[in-house]
């Protein structure tokens, strides 16, 4: 297992996030500060419009901040061109979320691969990592089946696959048991934490569910745009599945 190191991977200082002009505007941050250490395994709750999935595009670089400054690894990305946000989600960071966000009719082998043509790999390398992936999220043997052949917790492992194949920095997962059943929730949550005590990998979970977040090493509540509670998750270091 990769020892979790002291420096912040990422950091909001004093961020805020505004939509919309005038009396139509709605500040969806408000003075956020939020530091996160490479190796960590962290839970974003709150309620609905709280300000969880908009700090979590912003972590993401899916939006930018309307005032404040996101730090990655120590680097200012306020002066980032659309391009350069592009790249760094390309290549430091991987996603899943609540839809799974798969091509139908395309093989799963063939979905996961799909970050790894963006960057311009040769289809002989991107084909083993992509089975490498499969095989760490424990869908060996079903590279060739389609989305439509595969449940609903097979096709988020899918989704997870795609995540790592890129060997990311940092996961972003948004609701990511959603759509499933308790018991297969409870699968996808032990893989996720299984890829951060094993690998290392800085895991970010958006999640409304309190046995879900329990999971986590690290609770941040968000209300009205601020973070209300930011503290160790003790269930997390001892959760059971």
């Amino acid at each position: 297992m990769t020892e979790m190191t002291t420096y912040p991977l990422i950091e909001l200082r004093d961020v805020c996030k505004t939509y919309g002009r005038g009396e139509a505007s709605i500040r969806a941050l408000a003075n956020v500060d939020l530091s996160i250490k490479a190796g960590e395994f962290v839970a974003i709750m709150g309620p609905s419009g709280s300000g969880k999935s908009t700090a979590m595009n912003i972590l993401g670089c899916l939006d930018v901040p309307t005032s404040g400054e996101y730090f990655f690894q120590g680097i200012a990305t306020s002066g980032f061109d659309g391009r350069q946000l592009t790249l760094l989600r390309r290549h430091m960071l991987g996603f899943v979320f609540q839809g799974f966000n798969l091509l139908a009719r395309t093989s799963a082998v063939e979905n996961v691969e799909l970050p790894l043509v963006y960057r311009g790999m040769e289809a002989r390398q991107r084909r083993s990592l992509a089975m490498k992936a499969l095989d760490q999220v424990g869908l060996k043997g079903r590279e060739s089946h389609t989305t439509q052949e595969l449940s609903g917790g097979q096709q988020q492992r899918v989704a997870i696959a795609r995540a790592i194949v890129t060997n990311p920095t940092m996961l972003l997962a948004d609701e990511p048991t959603g759509n499933l059943d308790t018991k297969t929730s409870d699968e996808i949550m032990q893989l996720l934490t299984d890829l951060n005590r094993q690998q290392g990998i800085t895991i970010v979970i958006v999640t409304h569910e309190e046995d879900i977040a329990a999971c986590a090493q690290r609770l941040v509540r968000f209300t009205d745009g601020r973070i209300a509670i930011d503290r160790p998750n003790e269930k997390g270091t001892v959760h059971a599945f």
